[in-house]
């Protein structure tokens, strides 16, 4: 997958993760004009070349403005990722500009993984401007964008799709409207008897407008209809009741139908045609960035039993777990606050791991190891709707 990376001359990421660093150098021949653009090539040249000592490939975009080095939109394919980037010294010598530079690059293992599928629920995605859908009577595109954004999430290495749930979760007045954290948390407790996901994938269309695009040409001029589809998703953590994503996403396509009759969205010609493609790979972009987001997130199950011999989770092997995984045990606190009650997860003074004993299919038994508690007070210490993680804090 295609990342996109801000760069900045210094530019410190919020992370205790060490680098390594790595120079670059790049010679341009420099004939005396154009000196910035002579300076953003060899730039660019410079970090790609000191990418290359890491095995890595970054393709550089806009590295330079008005002379300065000021941010880089980066492809990379590779395990690394830029941290920082320092120009040590630059000199014009024999008609040529050389850059010499020194680029941090984070390794990827830094990233949190772990061998779980991430597990969610997709609510619907209602349209901004409803009477945007009259062209066509593409009223039922809603519901056709969140089941096929079903299917794209499942095919994701790291998801594992619980349900596409029947309800809505914001509904915006306006494209200016910001999400109400406590309105999603009290829609997210509510759905806790039906569904035990981490996280709930929510947002709206924004734009499905229709516009003229004119081309001219020697003669005439053409008119080609085209259509917008943007896309706004929200993905929330449940158990830790934040959002963890927030972005928008945008396409645009050529639109072949009648728009004074009804689009027959059952049939794969709307799905092939050029304005259909468009939705199918914005949606795929779209379950791509979040696979990567949840990739890097550690696995957060919640206890949903406890008895005297067992603690249950709401994780199985259908998410991968096996006997004899290891958990670590998170106690979920309440801090009361002005007004509110502030939730968060705290670890333990001494940390209490549990282990699997018997997997179904959607849950887990654990049991804190004899050997490691031998009087069962650590297992003792663990609540109903505690947390348990993959994460040693």
């Amino acid at each position: 997958m295609k990342k996109i990376l801000a760069a900045i001359l210094i530019l410190f990421l919020p992370s205790i993760a060490h680098g390594q660093w790595y120079l670059g150098q790049a010679s341009i021949p420099y004939d005396g004009d154009d000196y910035n653009d002579i300076r953003k090539l060899a730039i660019e040249q410079a970090i790609e070349n000191a990418s290359l000592q890491a095995s890595s490939y970054i393709n550089i975009e806009n590295t330079v403005k008005d002379g300065i080095l000021t941010s880089s939109k980066t492809h990379i394919i590779s395990k690394q990722q830029i941290s920082e980037i320092v120009i040590l010294n630059e000199s014009i010598a024999a008609g040529k500009l050389t850059v010499n530079l020194k680029i941090n690059l984070l390794s990827s293992s830094n990233c949190i993984k772990d061998d779980y599928l991430k597990q969610l629920i997709i609510a619907q995605f209602p349209l901004l401007t409803p009477s945007q859908a009259t062209p066509g009577d593409i009223s039922s595109l809603p519901f056709h964008v969140a089941s096929r954004f079903k299917n794209e999430l499942s095919n994701q290495p790291n998801i594992f799709v619980e349900e596409l749930i029947p309800q809505m979760v914001f509904k915006p007045t306006s494209s200016f409207d910001s999400v109400n954290l406590k309105s999603v948390q009290g829609i997210s407790h509510g759905l806790n008897s039906q569904f035990q996901s981490q996280y709930l994938v929510f947002g709206y269309v924004r734009d499905i407008g229709l516009y003229n695009e004119k081309k001219s040409g020697l003669v005439t001029n053409t008119i080609y209809p085209k259509r917008n589809f943007t896309i706004k998703v929200f993905m929330y953590d449940r158990v830790s009741d934040s959002i963890l994503l927030e972005e928008e996403y945008h396409g645009e396509g050529g639109w072949s139908f009648d728009s004074y009759s009804k689009v027959d969205m059952e049939n794969s010609l709307f799905w092939r045609s050029e304005y259909g493609t468009t939705i199918v790979n914005t949606l795929f972009k779209v379950a791509q960035d979040i696979n990567q987001t949840l990739s890097c997130e550690p696995t957060k199950a919640l206890v949903i039993n406890k008895d005297e011999q067992f603690v249950t989770i709401n994780i199985g092997t259908l998410h991968g777990v096996k006997k004899g995984d290891r958990f670590q045990h998170i106690k979920l606190k309440n801090i009361p606050l002005h007004n509110t009650m502030l939730s968060t997860l705290m670890p333990p003074e001494e940390p209490i791991l549990l282990e699997v004993v018997q997997v179904s299919n959607k849950v887990s038994l654990l049991k804190a190891p004899e050997h490691e508690d031998l009087n069962g007070m650590n297992q003792h210490q663990v609540d109903l709707y505690d947390v348990v993680t993959t994460v040693n804090f």
